[in-house]
C-alpha cells in the first residue's frame, strides 16, 4: 500500500476533536477505512501537542548570551508534564508553551537528560483554566510491536507555526549516525551511545524536534530528534518513557560509569563474540580493576555482550550504564588469548561538564569540573574552575599572562578554589574593596593551570572593559591559505565589485576546519570590516588584518559559498611553526602525511611517543577508515610506534605483504580509538 505525505496545519481547539474536523484537513489515504484509522489516531494525540518557546543562555565571549528558540512537545501527564528534547528546552532559563487551542502557559524545566536528548518540563497549572482540565494526555505504545514498513505520523510545530502532522513509514528500527560520525552531541554527551533511532520518512521540519512519532493506534512510539538525509530519527518510546518517568520522579537519571569506551570487534579479529575496549579512562573504575585497551569483554554482570557492528554498541552501553550505582559486577574478558575475570565497582556517572556561569568582574564564563571532566583532563580531583569563554576586552584578557578558555583557576587572592561558589565569594569580597567610581579594578593574584603548567597572573577584578583589540602578544592566524579576489576573478565568479580573498586550502586540524571553511569560499568581511584586497599586491592584506586581533578571539567572517551568502564564526589561533621544520612521511598508498609531533602537540595530547597525522587526503584509504588530521598513531598492527623511521619500515613491509588490514591505535583528543584500514592493493 502506498503512503502519501500529509501536512495538517492545526487550528483545532484543545479538547474534543471530531472526525469531521480532522478529515477536513487531511488528504485521503487509501480508503475510507484507512482514513478512519488515521483520523482516530490523530484525535488521540493531537490535542496533547504543544509548541514550546525557550530562552536559553550559552557561554560566548565572556558572557552568557541569550538566544530564543522553539520546538515541540507532548503532554504525558495530567499534572502538566510535557516531554520534549534536551536540545529544545534542557538549557532553558525561560520556557512557555502554546497549547493546541493557542493558550499560552508558562512552564519550567523539571529535569533534563543530555545523554538521550530528552527533557521534561511542567506547565504552571495555576494558569490553566478549569475549563481545560483535565488536560489531554498522550500515552506510550509498545516499541516491540513496531516494525519496518509500519505507517507512522510525525506531530509537532515546524518552524514555530501551529501544530501539524505528516505521515510516512518506518524505514529503519536501528538507525545510527552514519560513517565514522560519533553521533549527536549534547552538552558533551553523545546521544548515539545509548540511542538507536527509529528512522522514518514522515517529513519533519525545523521546529519538529521534541514532537511525538505516533503509530496508527494513536500511541507515542518515539520522540523526533534528528534528520539524516531524507529520513527523520526518533528516540524509541521505551527509552523515552523510562527517562521521562525518572525525570518526573527524581529530576535526573542516575546511571553507572566505569570509564571504559567500547567499539565493535575488528573485522580482522578471529573472535565471534565480545566487545572491544577502545579506551580506558585513567583512575576510572575500569582502570582500577585492571581492564586495558584491547581487552575483549564477553560478559558483564552475568550477561553475554557482543558488538560486531556499530548498531550493537548502544545495547552494550545500556547494559553497563544500567548497572545499579556502586554495585560491584563481574566482568569477563579475553586478553592475549587468555580468559580473565575482574570485579568492577561502578560509580555514579557525573555530567560530562559543569554548568557555565558568567563572572562579569572577570570578563569570563566558567564552570565547575565534574568527575568525568577531571579524569579526562588527568586531574587527581575536581578542585578548580575551568574557563569556558573570555571577553576580549575584559580584565581576564588584559592581564599578563592573559587567561584563556580551558585554563583551570586554582586559587584567587591566595585562597584555594574548589568550586564556582568559591570564586564568586572571593570576587565579591575583593570588588567590595574598590572605591566607588574607580575605573581601575582590584589587583588580585590568580593561580591557574594551563597544559600542565602552574601559572600566576594579576587580574584587575571589576576593571572597566578595555576596548582595544590588540592586547595579545602572539600573532593571530586563521587556518586557511588564500588568494586575492581580483577584479577579473570576482567578475568571472559572479561577484563583480566584491573585494576579499578566496580560500585555496583549509589547514587540517585547524580551527578554520572546525568552523566549516571550505576550499573555494570567498571571504569578504571580517567582523563587519571589508577585506580590501582586489589586486595581487594585496596578498598580505588579509593576514595583516588577522594579526590585529588577539589569539583565541572568536571572529565572524562574511562568506559567499556557491553563490550564497553566509557567516562563519572562527576562533583565531596562534600562528604555527613552518611545516618545513618537521620531517614528513608521505604515504601515497594510504594517501596520508605523517610527521613527528611538535612539542606543543605532545604536551597538548599528553603523549610521550607516537606519530602525528599531519593530513589525510579525502576519499583515500586512510580517510575512508576514519583517520583524521591531528590523530596521533600509537600502534600499528599491535606494535608500539617509536619513531617515524619505525612506522615507515612497517608500512613498507605491510605493502610488500599486501596485508588485508592495517590496524592503528590512535589518540584523538582525550581518548584512544582503533582505526582499521582495509586497502585494495594494486597488482595483487
Amino acid at each position: 500500500m502506498k503512503t502519501k505525505n500529509v501536512l495538517m496545519s492545526g487550528m483545532l481547539a484543545l479538547g474534543a476533536l471530531t472526525s469531521a474536523d480532522i478529515q477536513a484537513k487531511t488528504v485521503k489515504v487509501e480508503s475510507p477505512a484507512d482514513q478512519a484509522v488515521v483520523d482516530a489516531a490523530i484525535a488521540k494525540v493531537y490535542p496533547s501537542l504543544v509548541r514550546i518557546h525557550v530562552i536559553m543562555e550559552n557561554p560566548k565571549d565572556g558572557r552568557m548570551q541569550k538566544n530564543g528558540g522553539t520546538g515541540s512537545g507532548t503532554i504525558i501527564h495530567p499534572d502538566g508534564y510535557i516531554l520534549t528534547n534536551h536540545h529544545v528546552a534542557g538549557k532553558g532559563t525561560r520556557v512557555w508553551v502554546r497549547l493546541a487551542n493557542k493558550e499560552k502557559i508558562n512552564a519550567e524545566v523539571v529535569g533534563t537528560d543530555p545523554q538521550t536528548d530528552l527533557c521534561v518540563i511542567k506547565m504552571n497549572m495555576d494558569q490553566v483554566p478549569d475549563s481545560m482540565k483535565p488536560l489531554p494526555v498522550a500515552s506510550f505504545g509498545d516499541i516491540k510491536t513496531l516494525k519496518v514498513g509500519d505507517r507512522v505520523m510525525s506531530m509537532g510545530s515546524p518552524a514555530g507555526v501551529s501544530q501539524s502532522v505528516t505521515m510516512g513509514v518506518v524505514a529503519n528500527m536501528e538507525m545510527i549516525a552514519p560513517g565514522n560520525s560519533s553521533g549527536v552531541k549534547q552538552d558533551g554527551e553523545t546521544v548515539g551511545d545509548l540511542v538507536r533511532w527509529i528512522g522514518h520518512d514522515a517529513v519533519i521540519y525545523f521546529g519538529n524536534s521534541g514532537g511525538p512519532l505516533v503509530n496508527l493506534r494513536g500511541e507515542i512510539i518515539g520522540v523526533n530528534e534528528i534528520g539524516l538525509g531524507s529520513l527523520g530519527g526518533a528516540i524509541p518510546a521505551d527509552i523515552a518513557k523510562y527517562v521521562a518517568d525518572e525525570l518526573i520522579q527524581n529530576g535526573t537519571v542516575r546511571r553507572s560509569w566505569t570509564g571504559m569506551i567500547a567499539q565493535p570487534r575488528l573485522e580482522s579479529s578471529k573472535h565471534k563474540a565480545g566487545v572491544l575496549i577502545a579506551a580506558v579512562i585513567d583512575a576510572s573504575p575500569a582502570a582500577e580493576a585492571g581492564l586495558q585497551v584491547g581487552d575483549l569483554v564477553t560478559h558483564v554482570d552475568g550477561l553475554a555482550v557482543d558488538a560486531s557492528a556499530p548498531e550493537h554498541l548502544p545495547l552494550f552501553n545500556r547494559v553497563v550504564l544500567g548497572i545499579p550505582v556502586a554495585k560491584s559486577v563481574e566482568v569477563k574478558f579475553e586478553r592475549d588469548g587468555k580468559k580473565q575475570t575482574v570485579n568492577v565497582t561502578t560509580v555514579e556517572r557525573s555530567a560530562a561538564k559543569g554548568e557555565d556561569l558568567a563572572m562579569p568582574d572577570w570578563g569570563i564564563t566558567a564552570r565547575d569540573l565534574t568527575l568525568r571532566s577531571a579524569l579526562a583532563l588527568k586531574r587527581e580531583n575536581t578542585d578548580g574552575v575551568r574557563v569556558s569563554s573570555i571577553s576580549k576586552s575584559g580584565p581576564a584578557a588584559s592581564c599578563k599572562p592573559a587567561l584563556k578558555a580551558g585554563d583551570i583557576i586554582l586559587s584567587v587572592n591566595q585562597k584555594p578554589v574548589q568550586q564556582m561558589k568559591d570564586v564568586v565569594t572571593i570576587t565579591r569580597e575583593r570588588v567590595a574593596e574598590r572605591k566607588a567610581g574607580q575605573p581601575d579594578g582590584v589587583k588580585t593574584l590568580v593561580e591557574f593551570e594551563r597544559k600542565g603548567q602552574l601559572l600566576a597572573t594579576v587580574v584587575e577584578l571589576g576593571k572597566e572593559p578595555n576596548q582595544s583589540k590588540s592586547s595579545a602578544a602572539q600573532r593571530a592566524w586563521v587556518g586557511v591559505e588564500t588568494q586575492v579576489l581580483t577584479r577579473e576573478l570576482a567578475k568571472l565568479l559572479g561577484v563583480p565589485s566584491k573585494k576579499g580573498v578566496r580560500v585555496t586550502q583549509v589547514i587540517p586540524g585547524s580551527k578554520a576546519e572546525e568552523a566549516g571553511f571550505l576550499k573555494g569560499d570567498l571571504i569578504l568581511k571580517m567582523d563587519g570590516q571589508v577585506i580590501r584586497a582586489e589586486r595581487e599586491r594585496d596578498a598580505e592584506v588579509f593576514k595583516s588584518l588577522v594579526r590585529e586581533y588577539p589569539v583565541d578571539e572568536s571572529v565572524s567572517f562574511d562568506v559567499i559559498r556557491d553563490g550564497k551568502e553566509m557567516q562563519i564564526t572562527c576562533v583565531l589561533q596562534a600562528a604555527p611553526k613552518p611545516s618545513s621544520e618537521y620531517r614528513k612521511l608521505i604515504n601515497k598508498t594510504l594517501e596520508c602525511t605523517l610527521r613527528v609531533p611538535s612539542k606543543a602537540n605532545a604536551v597538548e595530547a599528553k603523549i610521550e611517543q607516537g606519530i602525528y597525522v599531519d593530513s589525510v587526503e579525502r576519499a583515500g584509504w586512510a580517510s575512508l577508515a576514519g583517520l583524521a588530521g591531528g590523530d596521533v598513531i600509537l600502534q600499528i598492527n599491535g606494535k608500539e610506534v617509536s619513531s617515524l623511521e619505525m612506522i615507515e619500515k612497517e608500512l613498507v613491509e605491510i605493502e610488500a605483504k599486501k596485508s588485508d588490514y592495517i590496524v592503528l591505535l590512535v589518540k584523538r583528543g582525550k581518548l584512544t580509538k582503533f582505526i582499521e584500514i582495509h586497502p585494495i592493493w594494486k597488482n595483487r
